[in-house]
């Protein structure tokens, strides 16, 4: 039984791509580093379809790829896929000969959890370090360099084949793997490229997300079937030099980006400390930003620092989506009555801040009681629909907070589970596990149910105790994680701090932070650990990582 409405005509057919006269550019921080034709990524991918399929493996079998950013990347994943295959790209693990390392151990997970045929490493080396008996078979990029498969090689998809698996929520000794099929990629990329009208005549895509995230690939994609030419740069370069990617935006005229607000909010940093008047943005039509809850400041903040460099406010656009729903779910693709909180693409509401957190009632913010801020991230994109449920079930009326559920053609076919077998999705409906509101039929999220901090009975969004943390003049914005836990005693909130003072400046730091949040919320931290820069676990696209911050704290793990 077809789970989602497209027809076999319809799918994405990746035996065509070949045909598009673009490029793919792959990037540094200082440049171009090497392009490649859809032509001969093309013959590539063909050679490495070919190759897999001639080692053995069969339609259907899971391919894990540990690559970097670069064209063998997009050769092993675009055969992947010519092959029949169902690729899961993941991260490349630093230290892969050192089994006690975090992302060794977190590759052993992801194998455990995807049970793959093989997995294709970058060298030699890495594959014979990661090899144990009995796993998966350890393949590297020179085997797959074989003269080009041919149509009649190549299997045709049914729409309910899986696609690809992605890694999602879950714990880094447990990840969670979602099982997207051809059809509801289809779906989810047909819907993307009617959103972002993505014309090869007229436009240029350029970002720095990595290849196994949900964002970076899927938007990676969309952008290769529809021959728009492309610019890829390691998430590493723009952790170097967050200014280089608005630098290659300016010299090359891209049209199209992404960033989750860590990307807006240091590439608006660095531009503050050290200025580039020749920064020309003029080209660039739309930069989408996704993020659970998107902070006004960090977009208000890139408009206005880039207002000269002749940034176009309505570039901006607040997103909504997640791995389960393929990518994308809702974006805020409207333009705005401009007002004190709603400017370009971008609305937001200021919120009764007791309100949200004693009662879970949406009221907007007056006189000087405590408020919160908001961001809509836009309607529904086509085959997906939002409903927000209370816990019974019930369909939750406007400005009434409940669970976000997604429901419709991209909902994931289910969670990989043990031995193959996919856990299904009832009624093409996703619960998210965010906690939101509908306004105008705008989507608005304020949390997320499982991240909660409970304290004396209220409901509070951590975001908001880490926005507050970060008023401390000596800790910068996105520079803290707060998390709680039970234990026989009840429920306890810790924070995680990251400054650039010194040692002897932490007790203090310490102090002052746990003050902001008595004063503020009137609870006490449990624990505030001080941090240098760079000591929280981020994701590669700049995400905090809270789960694992608190795994990591239970499990007496050093941060």
């Amino acid at each position: 039984m077809t789970l989602t409405h497209i027809d076999t005509e319809q799918l994405l057919d990746y035996r065509s791509l070949g045909e598009h006269e673009a490029a793919v550019t792959f990037l540094d921080s200082a440049g171009v580093t090497g392009e490649v034709t859809y032509r001969q990524l093309a013959d590539k991918a063909r050679g490495a379809a070919g190759a897999l399929l001639t080692l053995g493996l069969t339609r259907g079998d899971r391919v894990l790829l540990p690559l970097g950013t670069g064209p063998d990347h997009l050769a092993a994943l675009w055969g992947c896929l010519l092959a029949g295959l169902v690729p899961c790209t993941i991260t490349v693990p630093p230290s892969p000969q050192d089994e006690a390392a975090t992302g060794t151990r977190q590759f052993r997970a992801v194998v455990t959890v995807t049970e793959p045929a093989a997995v294709v490493t970058a060298d030699t080396e890495t594959a014979t370090a990661l090899t144990t008996i009995g796993g998966p078979r350890y393949l590297t990029i020179a085997d797959l360099d074989r003269p080009p498969a041919s149509d009649g090689q190549l299997p045709v998809p049914d729409p309910d084949d899986a696609h690809h698996v992605q890694l999602t929520s879950g714990s880094t000794s447990a990840p969670k793997a979602a099982v997207l099929t051809y059809a509801q990629v289809t779906a989810n990329v047909r819907a993307i490229h009617r959103a972002l009208e993505l014309d090869p005549g007229r436009d240029r895509v350029c970002h720095w997300l990595p290849l196994h995230h949900d964002m970076g690939f899927i938007l990676t994609l969309s952008t290769l079937t529809r021959g728009v030419p492309l610019d890829l740069m390691p998430s590493i370069s723009f952790l170097r030099d967050p200014l280089s990617w608005l630098r290659h935006i300016s010299r090359r005229g891209a049209t199209i980006t992404t960033a989750p607000p860590f990307g807006y909010r240091t590439a608006t940093a660095r531009f503050r400390r050290t200025p580039e008047i020749d920064l020309d943005l003029t080209t660039l039509r739309q930069a989408y930003v996704g993020a659970e809850p998107i902070p006004l400041q960090a977009l208000t903040d890139f408009r206005d620092t880039f207002a000269k460099q002749n940034l176009d406010e309505a570039a901006i656009i607040p997103c909504y989506g997640m791995a389960e729903t393929v990518l994308a779910a809702t974006m805020s693709l409207n333009r705005r009555e401009p007002g004190d909180l709603s400017w370009g693409r971008v609305k937001a509401l200021r919120l009764d801040r007791e309100d949200l957190h004693h009662h879970n009632k949406v009221t907007d913010a007056h006189g000087d009681r405590p408020s919160i801020t908001v961001v809509a991230c836009g309607t529904p994109l086509g085959g997906l629909t939002v409903h927000v449920r209370t816990p019974d079930g019930t369909e939750c009326a406007d400005d009434e907070i409940g669970e976000i559920h997604l429901r419709g053609d991209s909902v994931m076919a289910g969670y990989l589970q043990p031995g193959g077998a996919t856990a299904p999705v009832t009624d093409r409906t996703h619960a998210t596990g965010d906690l939101g509101f509908i306004r105008d039929g705008d989507l608005y999220i304020v949390g997320r149910a499982k991240e909660l901090l409970i304290v004396n009975g209220r409901n509070l969004p951590p975001y908001d105790v880490e926005e507050t943390i970060e008023t401390h003049p000596d800790i910068d914005a996105g520079n803290s994680v707060v998390f709680s836990y039970t234990d026989d005693t009840g429920e306890h909130v810790v924070a995680l701090v990251e400054t650039r003072l010194r040692a002897d400046q932490h007790e203090r730091i310490k102090r002052e932070t746990a003050m902001l949040v008595r004063q503020s919320f009137g609870f006490n931290l449990r624990d505030v650990i001080v941090l240098r820069r760079g000591g929280i676990p981020r994701t590669t696209s700049g995400k905090r990582q809270r789960s694992r911050v608190r795994e990591d704290y239970l499990t007496g793990r050093p941060a």
